[in-house]
């Protein structure tokens, strides 16, 4: 028997809703043979274009649903969500506030309009628009923990981690609730409860989880004569920083494998770490490796060996530069009576914080009239948004172009006095090889730098410059070149 299309539609709801978009689309269409203009059909068919990342034909289905009913604040809202989804966070706004006129107490627009602005970094019009949607739904789980992340980046973090916590316990497997409370507790240094609970890292869509043929996950048994497979899952810098617990494992009897990116390889294949070296492929490479009793990934070592702020491993240095490498880039860099300084001003642009943690080179100009300071560029890509080629002028050389990988970079710090640099990689090297180094933060850090302190338990040659509240760089640069003057007038 032929189902009606007001059966049909409960049924491709159903399948929509359970995740079975193939049955979902398969019965809209069946709809819309049917009856070509059926509105919610239509609507609904843009919203599982929008799921399956189809944003053209989402727009095209969309646009169509709104002519066929201009005061469905819900396809108003759908529409935003596309453009939100390619990053377009002012359009969707403008789609956003369209739903919330024809609907004001439309919560899921408010919440959007909040996500959207955060993106957008007007951080007050976001905290306004999360709390309406609070106001229209007090349990709005989702909403309580968008009002935790603005809290965040606007430095409030134990008034954040009151709205994250109301937001796990409306919503107990909310993940990303959890990965926000994990982030604030580590900033907050308390370790006993952020590294458990930074193990929700795992749940995020966007954390890989590697599947392996052997070998169990470890999770603290002893591992005394065991074989333990170790792996990086993050970045660059993460891996800088947390290699220092490889030997740690070896002290409890443990022989350690390492997988490290071809990055680092030559670098990490200097310092003996580690019993077996190998080069990962990539983040989800599956090849065969030796046979293992047990796998861990890198930044679980911290949770799993239970490290608080007294009991980081404080071995420095645990890297070292190779000696004729050092020798090579001494004789590049030549010889000079001056401060030697090196100099990075941005990071990758693809990381979701480059906007805030990079600096536009012109702002070092005050470096530039710094007498008895010489300056090397140790910046390996320079994307146009953050380099203005004239302001190279000041460096005595621009390194970066030489430079093939943190072997290099390493040997070249050798041969610096002083490493300045915005929150990215070699920041972790300067640390790890025990070399002074002075990193510039933004307001709201990542949870490794803590609050309120310009020092670094994790590395005790490093010297933190923060923003303050106004999120200008110009003050932490003038601090800075002030800071360096002195440094260049003790040093005669």
């Amino acid at each position: 028997m032929k189902m009606s299309v007001v059966e049909l539609l409960k049924k491709a709801v159903a399948c929509h809703h359970a995740g079975k978009l193939q049955e979902a689309e398969q019965k809209y269409r069946q709809i819309l043979d049917q009856v070509p203009d059926h509105p919610d059909a239509t609507h609904f068919m843009g919203v599982l274009a929008y799921n399956t990342g189809k944003n053209d034909l989402a727009v095209t289905y969309l646009k169509k649903a709104i002519e066929m009913m201009p005061s469905n604040a819900g396809c108003f809202n759908n529409m935003g969500n596309v453009f939100q989804q390619q990053e377009r966070y002012q359009e969707s706004v403008k789609w956003y506030e369209m739903a919330v006129r024809i609907n004001p107490a439309h919560k899921m627009a408010h919440n959007n309009i909040a996500v959207a602005y955060f993106n957008l970094g007007n951080l007050d019009k976001a905290l306004i628009s999360v709390e309406a949607a609070l106001d229209l739904d007090p349990g709005y789980a989702d909403a309580h923990n968008n009002r935790g992340e603005i809290l965040r980046a606007m430095g409030d973090n134990d008034r954040a981690l009151v709205a994250i916590e109301k937001a796990i316990s409306l919503a107990p497997d909310m993940v990303n609730a959890h990965w926000n409370r994990a982030l604030i507790l580590l900033s907050k240094a308390d370790f006993q409860n952020g590294w458990p609970a930074y193990e929700w890292r795992w749940r995020r869509p966007t954390t890989p989880n590697r599947v392996f043929a052997h070998g169990a996950a470890w999770q603290g048994q002893d591992i005394k004569g065991k074989v333990l497979f170790v792996y990086e899952e993050q970045g660059l810098g993460d891996t800088l920083q947390f290699i220092r617990y490889l030997p740690l494992l070896q002290d409890l009897g443990a022989r350690v494998i390492f997988e490290t990116s071809p990055a680092l390889i030559r670098l990490v294949a200097e310092n003996r770490l580690y019993d077996r070296l190998l080069v990962g492929l990539s983040k989800m490479d599956t090849r065969p490796v030796d046979r293992f009793d047990f796998h861990v990934p890198l930044l679980s070592l911290p949770y799993l060996l239970k490290t608080e702020i007294e009991t980081i491993p404080d071995k420095i240095p645990y890297l070292t530069a190779d000696p004729a490498l050092c020798g090579i880039w001494n004789n590049r860099m030549g010889t000079t009576d001056s401060f030697k300084v090196g100099l990075v001003w941005a990071g990758r642009p693809e990381h979701q914080n480059d906007g805030n943690r990079s600096i536009h080179l012109s702002m070092f100009e005050r470096f530039s009239r710094i007498k008895r300071v010489c300056f090397y560029s140790l910046q390996k890509e320079k994307h146009e948004k953050w380099t203005d080629m004239d302001s190279l002028t000041f460096f005595e050389k621009d390194l970066g172009p030489e430079i093939s990988d943190f072997a290099d970079t390493a040997a070249i710090m050798e041969n610096l006095d002083l490493l300045i640099s915005v929150d990215t990689s070699v920041v972790h090297l300067a640390g790890a090889l025990g070399k002074p180094v002075w990193t510039l933060l933004p307001f709201a850090p990542d949870f490794r730098w803590l609050l309120d302190r310009d020092d670094c338990p994790w590395y005790p040659s490093m010297r933190l410059f923060r923003q303050d509240s106004s999120k200008e760089w110009a003050p932490v640069l003038e601090q800075v070149a002030c800071a360096l003057e002195q440094k260049a007038v003790c040093r005669d």
